[in-house]
């Protein structure tokens, strides 16, 4: 990658085309913006001060879980496999005789 970025302005127009998208490349007029991976919930003031925007904030809808027979936690000792379809030395003995 870095002989492509040295030479990127000998490459053809095709060429260029499978370079890596960057801010450079895109322009602000395209809607690239690299940032961390997440959405913006806010705005920066002229001061450099950060508003939160209620309404762009993540909502994460959760469902009732009152009558749920589940429980969230399952123990590091509990078994893959109910008791009766386990097979054990008595179990095999049984069945194949």
């Amino acid at each position: 990658t870095i002989l492509t970025r040295n030479m990127s302005k000998y490459l053809s127009k095709a060429a260029t085309k499978r370079l890596p998208l960057t801010t450079k490349r895109a322009g602000p007029g395209r809607g690239f913006y690299k940032g961390k991976g997440c959405r913006r919930e806010g705005r920066l003031t002229s001061k450099a001060k950060f508003i939160v925007e209620p309404w762009r904030r993540v909502r994460l809808v959760k469902p009732d879980l009152t009558d749920f027979k589940l429980k969230p936690y399952v123990g590091r000792t509990a078994h893959r496999h109910p008791p009766e379809s386990r097979v054990t030395t008595a179990n095999t003995r049984e069945l194949y005789g």
